[in-house]
């Protein structure tokens, strides 16, 4: 006596969705957890090296000094004139009170103590971005 089934065939050629969709949800979690969350800018710079390391401090404003002539800064990786890093941080000043200042190691000390004195200047608590040392 033979059987016949009444389940309608699904055919060979198609991949089953919910396997599928596990898998890159999986992979998706995996590359937004797994990755560094380290604060990177988009300017390439040189960071003086140092053996301590501060706490991550992931809403912080981050200010970047280019070397070079002149000297371009950078406030979130948006362009701003010296001059109107001033009404900048006035105006940002409710994101978040933090600010980590990243120079290049050849930009002039004296732009630097600048920049540093106008972020404290607006009540900000500023960090110094530096590279790790490498034995």
């Amino acid at each position: 006596m033979k059987l016949d089934s009444s389940l309608p065939d699904r055919g060979a050629g198609f991949l089953y969705t919910a396997p599928l969709l596990d898998v890159v949800l999986l992979l998706l979690i995996f590359f937004l957890f797994g990755s560094n969350f380290v604060l990177k800018s988009g300017v390439s710079i040189r960071l003086p090296t140092t053996r301590s390391a501060l706490p991550a401090a992931p809403q912080a404003h981050i200010i970047t000094v280019t070397a070079g002539n002149p000297e371009l800064i950078f406030f979130n990786e948006r362009r701003v004139e010296r001059e109107d890093l001033d009404e900048v941080l006035k105006a940002s000043h409710q994101r978040s009170s933090q600010v980590i200042l990243l120079g290049d190691e050849s930009v002039h000390y004296g732009t630097i103590v600048a920049i540093s004195d106008l972020v404290l200047q607006h009540g900000y608590d500023l960090s110094f971005a530096t590279a790790e040392e490498r034995p």
